[in-house]
């Protein structure tokens, strides 16, 4: 995709900055008008509902992609900040408002949700459908990049049914109810506690039968354990002692044992799935509504965030796509070059189709 039709002599020299801050990690591109990408920056988390510091963690990725750069020469900038919807939306403002006055740019930026930037950063339609599965979960009906609706993303304690967090969730009280009975065998009841707890886990899963607990063909009655033994305290330390978000690194052990045939994982990444695809069936009717005003324009189809990028839940959620819409879908891996894109818009350079 080339940019500059448009594009007026006195700008020639300037950037446009994209920013995509996500729970876990900010990024920022910093791109010519021309379209070139001239510098990336990378930093910790901004979601306002769960960073202890968004405005310094924009600030870092915003430092880094600018580099040498002359911020003077910045004329637009576009945050997609998760979070950043009517609840936090406030927080949102303040904290980019803040990494860009400490950097000295000139204007203010535009603040929208990272759902938006990441469906313009996979498709250069200006309406369709976004399902994102990452930290957060759910899908939403984009019109120049300006959400229309959606569905779910109501963050982990409440939402997100689908997510990274939530599969980590899930697989870790899969691994707990096989602790004391309440469950069926699962490999998730070695895996979790290995990834948890390091080599803490190896004396602690030495005085039980694994065998048990993972394929069912050991003495489960030996095996299974009350909730106050070693085991189950030592995981729940984990779990309330770190954020949420955290419970995340417990998701590609759920995909890896879904793959490998356990009955359990195939069940959580089966659920996580209909959550997603849930969120796609209630969003139809306002998608419906969006392509009757885009003419001639086929509306765009996008899968956003690492769960959809590869893994079983990606699989069958594309599946999902392609059923309802007869097309495959696109993967957004760059949200802050998306960002990049909807600043470019915003400073009136239009794309070369």
């Amino acid at each position: 995709m080339f940019y500059g039709h448009s594009v007026c002599s006195e700008m020639r020299d300037s950037y446009v900055v994209g920013v995509d801050a996500g729970g876990t990690n900010t990024r920022a591109t910093v791109m010519t008008v021309d379209g070139v990408v001239t510098g990336r920056g990378r930093g910790p988390g901004a979601n306002p509902n769960s960073s202890a510091d968004p405005a310094g963690a924009l600030t870092t990725a915003l430092r880094d992609a600018l580099g040498d750069l002359d911020p003077l020469r910045v004329v637009s900038g576009v945050f997609g900040i998760a979070g950043a919807g009517a609840a936090g939306r406030l927080k949102a403002v303040a904290a980019a408002t803040t990494a860009w006055q400490a950097l000295a740019i000139p204007g203010q930026p535009e603040v929208v949700t990272d759902i938006a930037v990441a469906f313009a950063a996979a498709s250069p339609a200006p309406a369709g459908l976004v399902v994102f599965a990452g930290t957060g979960a759910g899908a939403a009906v984009i019109d120049d990049g300006t959400i229309v609706r959606r569905a779910d993303g109501y963050g982990w304690l409440v939402g997100d049914d689908g997510s990274g967090v939530w599969i980590g969730i899930e697989g870790v009280r899969a691994a707990l109810r096989t602790y004391d009975g309440r469950g069926a065998p699962t490999v998730l009841a070695e895996t979790v506690p290995r990834l948890m707890l390091g080599e803490v886990a190896d004396p602690l899963l030495a005085e039980i039968d694994l065998k048990a607990l993972t394929t069912g063909t050991g003495d489960a009655s030996a095996a299974t354990m009350t909730s106050g033994s070693a085991l189950p305290q030592a995981i729940l330390k984990e779990v309330y002692g770190g954020p949420p978000a955290a419970l995340g690194c417990v998701a590609p052990l759920v995909s890896a044992a879904a793959v490998n045939g356990d009955e359990v994982a195939r069940r959580i990444v089966a659920e996580a799935t209909d959550w997603l695809l849930a969120d796609v069936d209630a969003l139809r009717p306002a998608l419906d509504e969006v392509i009757r005003t885009v003419e001639d324009r086929a509306p765009g189809v996008v899968v956003a965030g690492s769960l959809l990028e590869s893994g079983p839940v990606a699989d069958n959620v594309r599946a999902g796509l392609v059923e309802r819409f007869g097309v495959e879908p696109s993967v957004s891996r760059d949200g802050a070059l998306g960002a990049a894109r909807l600043a470019l818009r915003r400073a009136g350079v239009t794309a070369r189709e």
